[in-house]
């Protein structure tokens, strides 16, 4: 798949970005829409030498998702910084129904919230990667250095683990 054309990118992006913040905002809550701003910045330079198909470009996403992740970590060991309280931000008109969006957002936090504390952070890793990034075991597995069956045993022992705190009258019928 040529990446060169900046109407394709832009598509992937649309397509992509929010699962993309979903999975940064669980694995590096302050920093997630500076890591994924980061992420796009390395795709736009490197998708000239990208080669394959979507599935292969979700996976060299997410990869360069993990890499920016863990050098934020490094970074963060090194050099604390203090935040800026919420009150000293100026306020930002939000888009059309901004009510549905921020109870969507927040349903969606609140779950993957959960699922980092319920599970081992290998776990987690595997469910997110999966579920919220939409990477098959194969790129999931190569992405954290584990073998194909050891993300599925992963995956199922989670969503299991996972199925046990959430009563049974807020699952979906």
């Amino acid at each position: 798949m040529d990446l060169q054309p900046a109407k394709e990118l832009a598509t992937l992006y649309r397509e992509l970005q929010p699962g993309l913040l979903r999975y940064l905002r669980a694995v590096a809550p302050g920093a997630a829409e500076d890591l994924a701003a980061d992420v796009w910045v390395e795709v736009t330079a490197g998708a000239h030498r990208f080669q394959g198909d979507r599935s292969a470009f979700r996976g060299w996403l997410y990869t360069i998702a993990r890499r920016r992740v863990i050098d934020a970590h490094r970074r963060a060991g090194r050099r604390r910084t203090d935040p800026v309280s919420t009150e000293r931000l100026v306020v930002v008109p939000a888009p059309d129904q901004p009510e549905e969006l921020a109870l969507d957002l927040m349903a969606t936090e609140t779950a993957i919230a959960r699922v980092v504390a319920v599970l081992s952070p290998d776990q987690a890793q595997v469910v997110l990667l999966r579920v919220v990034g939409g990477l098959r075991v194969a790129q999931v597995a190569e992405l954290l250095g584990k073998q194909p069956g050891t993300v599925r045993v992963l995956q199922h022992r989670g969503l299991r683990r996972l199925a046990g705190y959430w009563p049974p009258e807020s699952m979906p019928a």
